[in-house]
């Protein structure tokens, strides 16, 4: 590691090398600013603002993390890549979001908001050891300059989520097979939940998960450090007395402040529900993390969320609570039981109670719940999702579309197609995602619902997709169920 032994007031802060850092966020003396390599203003002026080590944001740019944009007429930085990204103002004040100041913005929401960025420049590379974190653009830079300190930005993967609210997709979760992962979450109780959580649900397939602690750190201006950017400001006696800070990207070095995550039990992925008010997500309509914990807790949640408040609203109430709970089902791969069902029902009808129909009892009301769980055709969430895959594969160049197997030189229209149905099963946590013939037609101009239906028979023929379950036939009926069999990345 570069000049982390020479005392502070010599070499500047422990974690910057030969870049004497003053005091907070934002002001660099002239010695950092002399040694930023000329180019670009916009990521000059990024260095110096978060005082950030030259060669990490020039790492960032060169794996496709970070890109300079304007965004709401604001000259700003994108953290992201193809999969995922949120937006920050180059000068550090917040956006004016609806008479609100918002720090960051994501530019994804619903299933999407949990895809973690930086997985294709960790699999393109073959990064073994990767560093994880759950809540950001800022601490994800943070990373990387870590990883300039101590000589490993070569080598190290950096992983970002936009939220501590995350959880990781299916396909996610597998790019982590074989590999190391060290994640550093905030030093709060969310920061430490989805710390352990993320972690959970990696150590299934990933060779070492180890969960490192910032707790009862402080930064040199007397302040908790709170996240991973605040520790690249730490208090030089701290530093000095916590020897495991020195190796924050060496995966090897375990020692008080890493917890190993061995359980080795299948996890299954709890239901998607990103946070409401997260610093990288404000500004869309977002489900709001769960008050409780386990499937109960969102059965009860949903069920609140959706009780009456006035009179005249039970009908709407309920069939959006049923669309919930469809969506609920579509997460966790699986069908609610009768059980599940009744203890949601239950909740909502307690709740809803005061402004229900007193001429109608409470049987009334459960037939009516169970009548209109079968006629649910789009859960809550899936139009959204359905509209944003579209909107890529309309965006694809032809050589993004997949190649399909045995047919090199399959029409367009064939492999727009194909690329919906690819998308599609990106976003579902089982593999099996609905997708009818009227949209499948929308993939393509020169398609209608039965040139895509003829289409999606010969996808099946060639082992791109397979029929789960066929569909109703009237236009508002419910859609065919699909798997798609190639590789997400094909």
């Amino acid at each position: 590691m570069r000049n982390l032994t020479k005392p502070y007031q010599d070499s500047g802060h422990p974690h910057f090398g030969n870049l004497t850092v003053v005091g907070c966020e934002g002001r660099v003396c002239e010695a950092a600013r002399a040694s930023m390599t000329a180019g670009d203003d916009a990521a000059n002026e990024l260095t110096a603002r978060l005082a950030i080590s030259p060669q990490a944001i020039k790492e960032a740019i060169r794996r496709g993390l970070l890109t300079f944009v304007r965004h709401r007429n604001c000259r700003s930085w994108r953290f992201g890549d193809s999969r995922n990204g949120s937006f920050r103002r180059i000068d550090g004040e917040p956006f004016r979001i609806n008479c609100d100041c918002v720090k960051a913005e994501a530019e994804t929401r619903e299933t999407e908001w949990h895809r973690l960025i930086g997985i294709d420049d960790v699999v393109a590379n073959d990064r073994r050891d990767v560093l994880l974190i759950p809540e950001g653009s800022k601490d994800a830079l943070a990373a990387l300059h870590f990883a300039d300190a101590e000589g490993t930005l070569e080598r190290i993967g950096v992983v970002a989520a936009l939220g501590a609210g995350v959880v990781p997709l299916a396909e996610d979760i597998e790019h982590f097979r074989g590999r190391r992962v060290r994640i550093i979450g905030d030093v709060d109780e969310a920061g430490v939940e989805a710390a352990t959580r993320i972690g959970k649900s990696l150590a299934p397939v990933a060779e070492d998960v180890q969960v490192f602690s910032l707790a009862e750190l402080h930064r040199d201006d007397g302040s908790q450090v709170k996240d991973l950017f605040d520790l690249s400001r730490i208090d030089y006696d701290d530093f000095e007395s916590n020897r495991d800070l020195w190796s924050i990207t060496d995966l090897d070095s375990k020692r008080d402040r890493t917890t190993i995550i061995s359980d080795k039990h299948e996890f299954f992925p709890s239901p998607l529900f990103p946070p409401h008010g997260s610093p990288e997500s404000h500004g869309f309509y977002v489900y709001p993390v769960s008050r409780h914990s386990g499937l109960d807790g969102e059965l009860e949640d949903l069920a609140l969320r959706n009780a009456c408040t006035e009179g005249d609203t039970a009908r709407r109430k309920r069939f959006k609570l049923l669309r919930d709970l469809r969506a609920l089902e579509r997460r966790i791969g699986r069908k609610l039981s009768c059980d599940e069902l009744i203890q949601a029902f239950e909740t909502w009808y307690r709740e809803s109670q005061p402004h229900l129909n007193p001429k109608r009892s409470r049987n009334d009301y459960l037939a009516a719940f169970f009548a209109e769980y079968g006629k649910v055709r789009v859960p809550t969430g899936a139009s959204e999702i359905l509209n944003k895959a579209l909107e890529r594969v309309l965006s694809m160049s032809a050589s993004e579309l997949p190649t399909l197997p045995g047919m090199a030189d399959a029409p367009e229209s064939w492999r727009r197609v194909a690329a919906l149905h690819r998308e599609m099963g990106r976003q579902s946590v089982n593999g099996i995602y609905f997708l009818g013939c009227r949209d499948c037609a929308k993939a393509d101009p020169g398609l209608n619902k039965d040139s895509a239906n003829n289409i999606n028979r010969a996808l099946a023929r060639l082992g791109v997709i397979e029929l789960v379950k066929v569909g109703d036939s009237h236009p508002r009926g419910k859609a065919s169920e699909y798997r798609y069999l190639l590789s997400p990345s094909k």
